[in-house]
């Protein structure tokens, strides 16, 4: 809820031992480029206006949506002077007449919204428990920025809502050089294709294996979905197993 209030924003033994370690690196690594779409998400904050993602993929800048002189870049009404007094101010609330501190830009914090890359800025007032959350909307057509005053969360809960739309709220990549993921990727396949190609030509070769039998670790990867859809089953049941009793 709103309540009338107005905000202002300052924005062989050794072959046979490699067969049996080349699956086990090849999973581990098979997990990690899993894991690297969870990584990619986090934004790590380096200023008020700017975080990077920690997998290097790229950046979300608003500065340039910043005006000089101390002067609001969005607001309600006619900018009140008491809220331009401070240079830390990010988020200030009149109400009443009455001027509220609601977010600092030195508390100013980038987090992670879902499952994407959408992210959000906290802002924690300096005198208060008040606090303002400006949600990110990526509009590559909006270059000033369209902010909407969501209000309070609930009535009492000192929480406010704001949705800043703009092209700078969007993620820029960068063109050059390979992520993380990307690095991961490339290992996994090359250790793969490797750990196949040589296989089948040393078991073909010799040893004189023939067909599926040329294939290492053939059985290893013939139960592999059945070792899988048992893992899943034991997670789900809590990591507990059936005990079994055989009348004597």
């Amino acid at each position: 809820m709103r309540n009338g209030a107005r905000y202002q924003i300052f924005t062989s033994s050794l072959y046979t031992a490699a067969t049996w370690i080349a699956p086990l690196l090849l999973a581990f690594l098979l997990l990690l480029t899993q894991c690297k779409f969870a990584v990619a998400q986090l934004c790590e904050h380096k200023s008020s206006c700017i975080c990077e993602m920690k997998d290097g993929s790229g950046t979300i800048d608003l500065s340039p949506l910043a005006k000089k002189g101390g002067q609001p870049n969005f607001k309600e009404g006619p900018a009140n002077q008491e809220c331009m007094q401070s240079s830390d101010i990010a988020v200030c609330q009149i109400q009443d007449d009455k001027y509220y501190d609601v977010g600092t830009q030195t508390s100013a914090l980038f987090q992670n919204v879902g499952q994407g890359t959408e992210q959000k800025i906290v802002y924690k007032s300096s005198s208060s428990t008040k606090q303002s959350f400006v949600h990110l909307v990526c509009d590559p057509n909006i270059s000033g920025g369209a902010l909407a005053v969501i209000g309070e969360t609930s009535s009492g809960s000192e929480t406010y809502n704001f949705v800043l739309t703009s092209k700078y709220a969007c993620l820029v990549t960068k063109s050059s050089g390979l992520s993380t993921g990307s690095i991961l990727d490339i290992i996994f396949f090359v250790m793969l294709g490797t750990y196949f190609i040589a296989g089948v030509l040393y078991l073909r070769y010799k040893s004189g294996a023939r067909g599926a039998e040329s294939i290492p670790n053939y059985e290893f990867w013939m139960n592999l979905p059945s070792l899988t859809r048992d893992g899943c089953l034991f997670v789900a049941k809590g990591c507990k197993t059936e005990e079994s009793y055989q009348r004597i």
